[in-house]
């Protein structure tokens, strides 16, 4: 944001000054001239205002969304909702949201929604300067809600889906969140075992002078390794994982990724279904805020995550343009199963296309939970086998050289 000042004159032809933030040059006009203010000269465009200290991309969005939660948003818009619906004006609403607002970086976020509004920008408008938290499908639909005049309606809806989009990222995260645990717990536990353990048994089996089984002497020597190259491995770790972040943030290393992801047994699955939910879910509410067909699949483009559907996505807005429709299109890609191109049919010929699209997110959100517990059943098992097995191996070979002195003893 830019501080500009300005001079001209008001309504009655008096003269008048002031200053204000805006974007860019052609937002300030435009707001002088919502405010009344004719002959107007602006100077401004170099100096920044205290709060606005140009930042790395990256580090703007982490400080306008640190701290905001779905729960806090979610709140918001039904507040917000309530408030619309009860007459009250968009400024005096944002008003009253800002001063009961407990998150600091929403009352601070809300507070610049008020300031917007109030120099004349649209709610829509005011809200794409802060990215972070209020996303493109945000911003889309309170721009639909503004034109209806639904608004009230349209946030309701709005806060329904951010809820339902929160519950399928906490599924997602408490299907991770064990494995992830055990695994974790497993690594140190072999580390330990190969920093500590084994090199106080190799000492003494070292003493003796006695050739060691084969086995002990491939853990022994991988326990060097791990010992003498401890820093080293974790810097190279560090870079894999630097490097493999700056692999899929290129649009080859996504689409591989992606790809990679989809042909997982069971993991594939699971994130498709989350997908189809999510795309279903956020067509649904688009297209009953009376957003455009291909408003909406440009939208939905932008929720799924994976580039292999999102360029499915686009081949079926391609055909929607072409005068297809939306189920035909969906039925020659590959990722939709014919239940759902089936109900978008129906839903299309009926002209319920958004009750039949809620269908298909009711269903699919159920078909995550199915999803969620497979993958989980097969993975516990697995990593029970693999952490048995490497503890296992380490174990007996530590123990091969005691065997040896037994039967030798013997």
């Amino acid at each position: 944001m830019t501080m500009y000042e300005y001079s001209g004159r008001d309504r009655s032809g008096r003269r008048v000054d002031g200053r204000f933030d805006a974007r860019t040059e052609a937002e300030a006009r435009q707001v002088l001239r919502l405010m009344g203010v004719s002959e107007a000269k602006i100077n401004g465009g170099s100096a920044k205002t205290s709060t606005e200290i140009k930042l790395p991309e990256f580090m703007q969005k982490w400080n306008q969304n640190r701290g905001v939660k779905d729960s806090d948003l979610v709140t918001f818009t039904k507040q917000l909702s309530v408030m619309i619906d009860a007459g009250v004006s968009v400024v005096k609403a944002l008003e009253l949201l800002g001063a009961q607002a407990s998150n600091p970086t929403m009352r601070n976020a809300i507070g610049s929604l008020r300031g917007k509004v109030e120099r004349g920008l649209e709610l829509s408008d005011s809200m794409q300067a802060i990215p972070a938290i209020f996303d493109e499908l945000y911003c889309s639909l309170v721009r639909a809600g503004t034109a209806s005049g639904q608004l009230d309606v349209i946030l309701k809806r709005l806060s329904q889906y951010i809820e339902k989009n929160a519950k399928l990222k906490r599924q997602l995260f408490s299907a991770m969140f064990y494995p992830s645990i055990v695994l974790t717990i497993a690594l140190a536990l072999t580390v330990f075992m190969l920093v500590v353990i084994v090199p106080m048994l190799a000492s003494t089996f070292l003493e003796g002078g006695k050739e060691l089984p084969g086995l002990t002497q491939a853990v022994i020597s991988v326990s060097n390794l791990l010992r003498d190259n401890f820093l080293y491995l974790i810097g190279a770790l560090a870079g894999s994982v630097y490097f493999f972040k700056k692999w899929i943030a290129t649009p080859t290393g996504r689409y591989q990724w992606d790809s990679f992801l989809l042909r997982i047994p069971l993991v594939g699955t699971l994130v498709l279904k989350i997908s189809i939910a999510r795309f279903a879910s956020t067509c649904s509410t688009l297209v009953a805020s009376g957003v455009g067909i291909t408003d909406v699949l440009q939208t939905a483009q932008g929720v799924l995550g994976n580039k292999l559907l999102e360029e499915s996505i686009g081949r079926v807005r391609e055909g929607v343009i072409q005068g297809k429709g939306m189920g035909l299109p969906m039925s020659q890609e590959k990722f939709f199963p014919p239940m759902v191109t089936s109900m978008v049919s129906i839903g299309e010929a009926s002209g319920r296309l958004d009750a039949m699209l809620e269908k298909v997110s009711e269903f699919y959100e159920e078909e995550v939970d199915v999803a969620m517990a497979a993958l989980l059943k097969a993975i516990e098992p697995a990593m029970f086998v693999f952490i048995g097995g490497v503890v296992g191996v380490i174990l007996i070979a530590m123990y091969l050289p005691v065997f040896d002195l037994a039967s030798v003893g013997g």
